[in-house]
């Protein structure tokens, strides 16, 4: 699919397009660059995001939680 002239891949688990919207008007705030594709890949735990640029070769990897992360600790501080 294409969202605002970007080519849009859902690899895996349920995500809308008002999710890749959201997600998509995030990173051209803070890109100097146009976009060119964007992949969406969700499991239970995280939510990875890869997109590559238009004029430049280069890839961003970007994962997120989607739970809280659960701490294990040896020694309480």
């Amino acid at each position: 699919m294409l969202i605002d002239n970007v080519r849009v891949i859902i690899a895996n688990g349920p995500f809308s397009a008002e999710d890749a919207q959201y997600y998509i008007e995030q990173i051209k705030k803070s890109a100097k660059f146009p976009l060119k594709k964007i992949i969406f890949n969700r499991s239970d735990a995280y939510l990875d995001i890869r997109y590559s640029f238009d004029s430049i070769p280069f890839e961003r990897i970007r994962r997120i939680p989607l739970t809280a992360p659960h701490e294990d600790r040896a020694v309480n501080n």
